[in-house]
């Protein structure tokens, strides 16, 4: 993979931060992360131990590997907790790093992979139906930018990293279209939705946007994916970014592009838009976007808006980010602490626009 770079589109690569968080500072915050990872890192091995068993790994020797990956683990993240000061400035972001580096160690470089597949199964044949609401609100173009903004929010409660809705999914997760219509009502947390509304409706067509997706299933397919055709129907050029490295049930460039034929078979409308397919270079659920790849920024010099969907790429990181053009944050908050440090809380939803 080629050497990463800062994101071209940064107003001030200098006084960029990608997370505002320093848990060396704030001790409540760090006990709070520390334990939230020890104990979600059982969730991943669990899924982790049945995908390689599924693959034909003796189940001893996966419960063998699950076992030294958690005791190299743990010794990590409790050792922060207890001395904070011997690691630097220590953020979310960091934490999401040394846990995807340890797991990778151990061999469980996709453990979500499984569940992955399963979510994007189940939600793929709601597509065209997702398409057809959207394209049937054309005359009501407030409402139909609505509906696709609302639509973006009910996808992304799809989340593997969050307490709120990872157990939610290990078995079942809930209707889009439920979620969607049980969403909170305006104002919303951060709510920038008529200033976004008035530029979208009202203003010049964007030229170019870069998307960067989140999560695999309903937040890819039915909120992220509807949004991106939204918008290169309307005539702007859309450059989907994606993880280059799997973490948690994120989508990557390599999941996006191996199921893209499947999508544009029942969805044939995405088969001829302005949509490319670029990776980030990156492999945690947050972003920093002083490292990205060359590729990505090749992609995107001409850009005019930047959208940061979900909770860790648009919350946790690059809330305050600043930016040389037009930016768009959009996120359901599906953690507590994240929303009480918003002054939110639970299944409060982000839309910020500047």
């Amino acid at each position: 993979m080629s050497t990463p770079q800062p994101f071209c589109l940064l107003q001030n690569r200098e006084s960029y931060v990608a997370c505002d968080w320093n848990l060396v500072d704030d001790a409540a915050g760090r006990h709070y992360w520390i334990e939230f990872f020890v104990r979600h890192l059982q969730t991943i091995l669990k899924l982790g131990v049945d995908a390689a068993t599924a693959l034909g790994e003796s189940p001893d020797s996966a419960i063998r590997r699950a076992a030294a990956c958690t005791a190299e683990f743990n010794p990590i993240f409790l050792n922060f907790d207890s001395n904070p000061q011997a690691a630097g400035r220590v953020t979310i972001l960091t934490l999401d790093t040394w846990r995807d580096q340890i797991l990778r160690r151990h061999g469980f470089t996709d453990a979500f992979a499984d569940l992955k597949a399963r979510e994007n199964q189940s939600a793929l044949p709601l597509l065209p139906a997702v398409c057809g609401q959207i394209d049937s609100l054309a005359h009501d173009p407030l409402q139909q930018l609505t509906t696709v903004i609302q639509g973006v929010f009910a996808g992304n409660i799809f989340d593997m990293g969050a307490d709120a809705t990872a157990k939610i999914f290990l078995h079942q997760g809930p209707d889009f279209f439920q979620t969607r219509q049980a969403l909170k009502k305006r104002p919303w947390l951060i709510d920038d939705f008529d200033r976004l509304a008035d530029r979208l409706l009202s203003g010049p067509l964007h030229r170019k946007a870069v998307f960067f997706i989140d999560n695999a299933g309903s937040d890819f397919l039915l909120g992220a994916l509807p949004m991106i055709r939204w918008l290169a129907q309307r005539g702007t050029s859309v450059v989907l970014a994606a993880n280059e490295r799997p973490t948690l049930n994120d989508m990557t460039i390599h999941d996006v592009n191996a199921f893209w034929p499947r999508i544009v078979e029942i969805e044939p409308s995405l088969e001829t838009l302005p949509i490319q397919r670029i990776s980030t270079g990156t492999g945690e659920p947050l972003i920093d976007l002083l490292a990205v790849s060359p590729e990505l920024n090749q992609a995107i010099v001409d850009v005019d808006l930047v959208i940061l969907e979900g909770m860790g790429r648009g919350v946790e990181s690059n809330l305050r980010a600043a930016f040389k053009c037009d930016a768009l944050n959009l996120a359901m908050l599906k953690d507590q602490a994240i929303a009480a440090r918003c002054g939110g809380s639970l299944f409060d939803v982000v839309c910020r626009f500047r």
